[in-house]
């Protein structure tokens, strides 16, 4: 039987509406942490990183404190989405305990989900960082990066739903990667349709928005309905994920 992504997205919905205290809470949590990130990152914009107006000069752009500053910002997303991820299941579970609580469970395996996080992007990142280094070198990109990156992109097709897999069960991270892996080998499709939708649509439609206009009530209200978004996605994360474990 074929997952019908229609009646996932329904499901999801109902289940945000009928748990709307806790998945606004959510919401907030992670708009704040957004916010947060915008306005303690440092800006490669600077004047003193401007040379013309058509070119940076490198020297005078704090690379090192944009590289932590993102780094931040990418390790309280992932563990928030860990740790909405976690209550959701406990939720469905029918075993909701506080969010506080859900938190330090969160806690106590968010060195595997980072783990985890890495191993599925990092033959994406390998291919991308050969190109970089190609750039910055003024030489062409080898065929090998262009491999990388599409090797990179199926894998982490196939393996992204080992991070929600680890933290809704007591396998390892080798047992989270092995299961998601066999479990997928006949359902590829539904695996592409899920990472689209999630890791290419949303996020397409998140930045589309960010582009109508520069005002900063209306980055806000954007950013608003982007963590709102962002935490309904986790919703039909776990839904896909648990249709997809039942399918054989």
């Amino acid at each position: 039987m074929k997952i019908n992504f229609t009646q996932v997205l329904q499901d999801s919905w109902n289940f945000f509406r009928n748990q709307k205290k806790t998945m606004l809470q959510l919401v907030l949590i992670l708009f704040m942490t957004q916010v947060l990130s915008i306005l303690l990152s440092p800006s490669i914009n600077s004047p003193e990183a401007l040379v013309d107006t058509n070119t940076f000069d490198m020297a005078n752009i704090d690379v090192i404190g944009f590289l932590t500053s993102f780094s931040i910002a990418q390790l309280a997303t992932t563990f928030l989405s860990a740790w909405g991820l976690l209550t959701i299941h406990k939720i469905s579970q029918q075993n909701y305990r506080t969010l506080g609580q859900t938190f330090g469970a969160t806690l106590s395996r968010f060195i595997g989900v980072v783990i985890l996080e890495l191993i599925v992007v990092i033959p994406i990142f390998l291919g991308l960082f050969e190109i970089g280094a190609a750039v910055l070198t003024k030489t062409s990109p080898s065929i090998i990066s262009l491999v990388a990156i599409i090797v990179g992109i199926w894998f982490f097709i196939r393996v992204n739903l080992s991070t929600t897999h680890y933290l809704t069960s007591q396998d390892s991270i080798g047992q989270s990667l092995q299961k998601i892996w066999l479990q997928g080998r006949t359902q590829k499709s539904a695996l592409f349709i899920y990472a689209l939708l999630v890791y290419f649509v949303v996020p397409t439609l998140v930045f589309q928005l960010t582009t109508l206009s520069n005002n900063m009530v209306f980055i806000l209200i954007v950013s608003g309905f982007a963590s709102l978004l962002n935490i309904l996605m986790l919703v039909v994360t776990y839904r896909f994920y648990s249709l997809f474990m039942k399918e054989s």
